[in-house]
């Protein structure tokens, strides 16, 4: 595995951005997503590490970012 990815939806009633991935059984919160990146980053080697997945160092990583909204008319 060459680049993880994180999923990123935005919880209207908590107004945070809640960042999931089941492989390495991450779930984590932020106000935004330049918070949430920050918290990953920190994060991730170790829990790489910890669950014994196969990927070279530095740990790279896609953030999807999910947000529902409602366009006017």
């Amino acid at each position: 595995m060459d680049r993880l990815t994180i999923n990123a939806c935005y919880d209207e009633e908590a107004s945070v951005w809640v960042a999931t991935n089941d492989a390495l059984g991450v779930a984590t919160e932020a106000e935004s997503l330049d918070v949430l990146e920050y918290k990953l980053r920190e994060m991730l080697p170790e829990l790489v590490e910890l669950n014994g997945i196969d990927c070279p160092r530095p740990v790279q990583f896609t953030l999807v970012s999910e947000k529902s909204s409602v366009a006017f008319a």
